[in-house]
């Protein structure tokens, strides 16, 4: 095996006896599993509270962590319950809906007795040492008070209470410090997730969506740096013009950040959402990268991404103050898609590892210097490569029999052994690869929103003897 391997795998789609992966015991095992193989990295996905359709990638705190992740045995040990039977146990598919409703039930059941058992006081003190976290928690109590409508159609007194307000509202103290109590559980039990693969020499990658959803305390606790009008509704959102995979373009109605308001404070928002994110990793993966060269910008209400224009990012005044502040963070550029030079540039200028996916390359005659490269096969968004080679044309498949003189019965085993002997920054399989899984196993569809998008998993870990490959590597 070569010494830079790692595995794309997302948390959730882990092995469970609770209808989802998990900071458990799972997560240990995988950890443990990935050393003894000779894997070097983990890359999984955001781990914030899921939005729209259980994406990842439009959460209401970037901070934040989502519930469905405690580890409910790990509350059993502390004796925060006394016993959680299995709920979906084995599933191939996360029902995140039930799930969450089965360990909310049990999340309250073990507040309660923290509260017995430790009072308030390690919750105060992680107030004081995570602000956000205060108004994460306020922002989703009043979230569940006003119908889990946006914030900007909050009553009054909710969607401006803490332009007058310093401190949580006292009457709901106990509601709302429950959110808290969430966010202390989940984060203790990431650390030892994270210390854990440490000691085994495995590095984790995360993932950071350059934008924010507009559902989020980004939003609602800094409205002026984003493009909103005087009602706070959206003037222009994000997404992508139409390319070679979409004719329409992708719409992803995110909110718009003003580079020349953020600029004021020293990107601030950014500079610190990058920070801690980067701090509860080894890599930190920024999705969209090239945002941060050029972005594109669509007037709110359309329909589709056809009409917008590109717009200039922060470029490396940002960068600066980032490294700056947190000089010791690793980034991977995600700087897939249609680019300008400048955004390549860009990356370079900051000696960022790039991405390069084999799926979209190996029909190109030419060749590319992958030496500063992470390589895929595919990532999340992407066709499982057995999917995606059993959906070749008839032309692609001659094209790849000529390249690497064989036949039809050798090829998918030789564009394995290609992607595996590019000379690479790092190079990561999804699992699925690994177990030459057909696109029932896709975890998402780029421009689509819902199942089956995010549900995949494993159920349970059988596969670890179903490895097709790397064959004697």
């Amino acid at each position: 095996m070569k010494e830079n391997v790692g595995i794309l795998l997302p948390l959730s789609s882990l092995p469970s006896s609770y209808g989802i992966g998990d900071f458990g015991k799972s997560s240990y095992h995988f950890i443990k599993w990935l050393a003894k193989n000779g894997y070097k990295y983990w890359q999984i996905l955001p781990l914030n509270p899921l939005g729209p359709g259980y994406s990842p990638y439009m959460s209401t705190c970037s901070f934040a962590f989502d519930y469905r992740y405690i580890d409910l045995d790990n509350l059993i040990e502390k004796g925060y319950l006394k016993r959680v039977p299995s709920f979906q146990k084995n599933s191939t598919a996360v029902d995140y809906y039930h799930v969450g409703e089965f360990k909310m039930k049990y999340l309250y059941k073990a507040y309660l007795s923290f509260l017995k058992k430790e009072g308030e006081k390690p919750l105060d003190n992680f107030i004081k040492k995570h602000r956000w976290v205060k108004y994460y928690a306020t922002f989703e109590f009043f979230k569940a008070r006003n119908g889990l409508k946006a914030w900007n159609e909050w009553v009054d007194i909710d969607r401006d209470y803490f332009l007058t307000h310093k401190d949580i509202p006292n009457m709901y103290h106990k509601e709302i410090f429950f959110n808290v109590f969430i966010q202390y559980i989940a984060l203790r039990q990431w650390k030892r997730v994270l210390n854990y693969a440490r000691r085994h020499n495995i590095k984790i990658i995360s993932d950071m969506p350059f934008y924010v959803g507009f559902d989020s305390i980004e939003c609602w606790m800094n409205r002026k740096q984003f493009a909103f009008d005087e009602n706070n509704n959206q003037t222009e959102v994000g997404g992508v013009p139409p390319d070679a995979f979409s004719e329409d373009g992708q719409l992803w109605g995110s909110p718009i950040y003003k580079f020349d308001v953020m600029k004021e404070d020293g990107y601030r928002l950014l500079v610190d959402r990058t920070g801690y994110l980067a701090s509860l990793c080894d890599y930190l993966r920024i999705d969209h990268f090239r945002a941060f060269d050029t972005y594109y910008v669509i007037p709110a209400g359309r329909e589709n991404a056809k009409v917008g224009e590109w717009r200039k990012g922060p470029r490396d005044e940002f960068f600066k103050k980032l490294y700056e502040k947190y000089p010791s963070i690793h980034l991977i550029a995600e700087d897939l898609g249609d680019l300008f030079d400048s955004v390549l540039e860009l990356r370079d200028r900051l000696s960022l590892p790039g991405m390069h996916i084999v799926e979209f390359t190996i029909l190109d005659p030419k060749e590319i210097d992958t030496s500063n490269l992470i390589v895929y096969t595919g990532t999340h968004d992407n066709e499982t490569l057995w999917g995606w080679f059993n959906n070749l044309k008839e032309y692609e498949v001659e094209y790849l029999k000529n390249k690497f003189k064989c036949e039809y019965k050798e090829l998918f085993d030789k564009i394995f052994d290609y992607s595996y002997n590019l000379k690479s920054f790092m190079t990561i399989y999804p699992l699925q690869d690994l177990l030459k899984l057909d696109n029932s196993a896709r975890l998402n569809t780029p421009g689509t929103v819902g199942f089956p998008n995010f549900v995949w998993k494993l159920k349970d870990f059988s596969f670890e003897n179903k490895l097709i490959y790397p064959k004697n590597k």
